[in-house]
């Protein structure tokens, strides 16, 4: 076997590993570059769509599979100004043979009061289970604190509550790496989570969703 040749392969071998390594490295740099709110909304967005791979939050492949039917819907929030951090589908499934069960939610955060307290009153008003806190507020806007079960897994329990206000620690862990000066707006902003409150249904949020940030295009903010 010639030198050369093994010299190629290695190129061909290595090449999509550099290239992987360059686009991850841009990535990151973009992430770190985030100055505001909305620079951490606009790339929430583009990673929804699959333009980014990275996340700062733990994320190296793109969105999980069952996030994909949920994409446009959150990808719109995040360039309307609603930040999101976690969310999933409602489902009734079987996991390991035992029956595992899930509630739609989404978890958000809103610079803008008034999109706030809009978004809050809208999708309570459409049977939606609501926590919204507002800043530097440890109980939500109308006293309710606690967090909800949204998935379970029969034999096991309770396997995921959410809800709960998120401590600044919290947040910053979730964006880490971005400029403090972002960290610092995103903790500034309101924290909402929007849960259905019907276990497995998942016509009932998603468009909620869609006919609430429809209904906000053109007006003022």
């Amino acid at each position: 076997m010639s030198s050369e040749w093994w010299g190629r392969g290695e190129r061909c071998l290595h090449g999509p590993r550099r290239d992987a390594g360059r686009r991850r490295r841009a990535e990151v740099r973009a992430w770190q570059s985030a100055r505001t709110f909305e620079d951490v909304a606009v790339l929430t967005a583009q990673w929804l769509r699959g333009l980014l791979l990275f996340h700062p939050n733990g994320h190296r492949g793109g969105t999980d599979p069952e996030t994909l039917p949920l994409v446009d819907v959150l990808a719109a929030a995040n360039r309307a100004g609603i930040l999101t951090v976690q969310s999933q589908p409602g489902e009734l499934a079987a996991l390991h043979g035992r029956p595992w069960r899930q509630r739609a939610f989404v978890t958000a955060f809103v610079a803008d009061p008034a999109l706030a307290r809009a978004l809050h009153a809208r999708a309570a008003e459409a049977g939606l289970v609501v926590r919204a806190y507002p800043p530097r507020c440890r109980a939500g806007e109308h006293g309710a604190r606690d967090a909800v079960d949204v998935t379970f897994w029969e034999g096991h329990g309770v396997m995921t509550a959410i809800g709960d206000r998120m401590p600044p620690r919290a947040v910053g862990r979730t964006f880490p790496g971005c400029d403090r000066q972002a960290v610092r707006e995103v903790v500034g902003a309101w924290q909402v989570t929007l849960i259905d409150p019907e276990w497995g249904r998942d016509t009932l949020l998603w468009p909620f969703l869609t006919r609430f940030l429809n209904s906000q295009e053109g007006e003022p903010t």
